[in-house]
């Protein structure tokens, strides 16, 4: 009795019996050397029997080293070499963090020394967890991420830059690429910078904070002044309303400063915030000044994110009340917020969009200084920092501001923030 296994080895052994009877031509070898001069990977012609059969397999085992040959010398060409001479980095690690390979390593150690050894025993303890955090995320999303971190060995660059990303086979994830680049010196550049920037905000904060008991006392005693010195002439009368009205201005710039200066030096830890709340509390806060000026706020669905969400009611406040402050005579206020979610990016588009006066554009970047001023004093009130205050509220949250008008028609601000803070993984 038969089986399948029998037919399967009657077919095999018929197919060789066939290829023992049947002759190799000169046309088939023929085209065997055009396949290899034409360098075709792995050109092979079938093996037949008769007296040009020794020429093919000549011909097929020399096709086979020239592949070889090939292959080596494309490889010398090709990313070995550009990674063996890369400035940067390179390690593949597996889903347990172990370095399976690495490009180069530090002077006194060598790659088998290196290999199986666990990634975050690199990484200096303080930079451990920001590294472990991204390097889950990608392992868990497959999308690629980021993080600065010091090593943990001498002799070498001081900080890093890592890119992170995903080593798939199929569809299932198996490990992680990181590539550090040095970045020292724009580091300690940095370092520098945000110390000098430390400084700064301490001086203004001091300064300002000092300033407040002297100004209450002119204030406190201008006041005493106009209530008893009812004999003043007109012209002195006049003084002392300025300097009241100069004393008062003082304490709003004052007050700016401060405020100012806290969103470094003061601010609170980054959560999750509900924007929408915050949006119509802020709302609720000036809504006197909304029913004087008649304005229509409307407000569309915002995203939750991790932000500071007493800078954010600030950022808020601060622009809503430009657009009603900044409104066109006889014309009814329509302030709008809204939010744009870019999901694959991971950032968010907030937009506060008025029908106001505007300004020309080639004051765009001009109205986010401190103390700058498009309009006199006397027009609209105001210290010029208000919009300082936003910008500053939007590079500390990872993000930027920007605004675009055409006088007469309105302004409308943008401003982008990241949906996720570093400390949140």
């Amino acid at each position: 009795m038969s089986t399948c296994r029998d037919d399967e080895a009657s077919v095999v052994a018929e197919g060789s019996a066939a290829r023992r009877t049947k002759e190799t031509t000169v046309e088939e070898l023929l085209e065997q050397i055009r396949r290899m001069a034409a360098r075709e990977p792995h050109a092979r012609c079938s093996e037949a029997s008769g007296p040009l059969a020794p020429v093919v397999v000549a011909l097929n085992h020399l096709s086979t080293q020239l592949t070889v040959e090939r292959t080596r010398s494309e490889d010398a060409f090709g990313t070995q070499a550009l990674i063996a001479q890369s400035p940067n980095s390179m390690f593949c690690c597996d889903v347990e963090a172990r370095i399976r390979f690495i490009n180069f390593t530090i002077p006194g150690l060598t790659v088998e020394q290196v290999l199986g050894q666990n990634l975050y025993d690199w990484i200096a303890p303080e930079s451990r967890e920001t590294a472990r955090s991204v390097i889950q995320r990608v392992l868990a999303t497959g999308e690629t991420g980021g993080y600065e971190a010091r090593p943990n060995v001498s002799g070498g660059p001081e900080w890093f830059a890592a890119r992170v990303g995903p080593i798939q086979v199929g569809q299932r994830i198996v490990g992680f690429t990181v590539i550090l680049t040095d970045i020292t010196e724009l580091k300690r550049a940095q370092l520098r910078l945000e110390q000098s920037n430390r400084e700064l905000e301490s001086f203004a904060y001091v300064a300002s904070h000092d300033l407040q008991e002297p100004l209450r006392k002119i204030q406190t005693f201008g006041e005493r002044l106009s209530k008893t010195a009812t004999s003043l002439s007109p012209e002195a009368q006049d003084y002392l309303t300025r300097m009241q009205g100069a004393a008062t201005r003082m304490r709003r710039l004052i007050d700016d400063l401060l405020a100012f200066s806290r969103v470094s030096a003061r601010g609170q830890p980054f959560k999750r915030v509900d924007l929408s709340t915050i949006a119509r509390e802020v709302i609720e806060d000036l809504e006197a000044t909304i029913e004087q000026t008649g304005a229509e706020v409307s407000l569309e669905p915002l995203p939750v994110f991790d932000a500071d969400p007493t800078q954010m009611r600030q950022l808020l406040q601060n622009l809503v009340g430009n657009a009603l402050k900044f409104r066109r005579e006889g014309v009814t206020p329509r302030v709008s917020i809204g939010a744009q979610v870019e999901a694959q990016g991971g950032r968010c588009e907030l937009v506060v969009r008025d029908n106001g006066i505007g300004f020309e554009e080639k004051y765009r970047e001009r109205i986010f200084n401190v103390f700058q001023r498009l309009h006199g004093r006397g027009q609209y009130e105001g210290t010029g920092i208000g919009l300082a205050i936003c910008r500053k509220i939007a590079e500390r949250h990872g993000g930027n501001i920007e605004a675009r008008s055409t006088p007469g028609e309105g302004t409308a601000f943008h401003i982008t923030l990241p949906m996720r803070q570093p400390l949140h993984g």
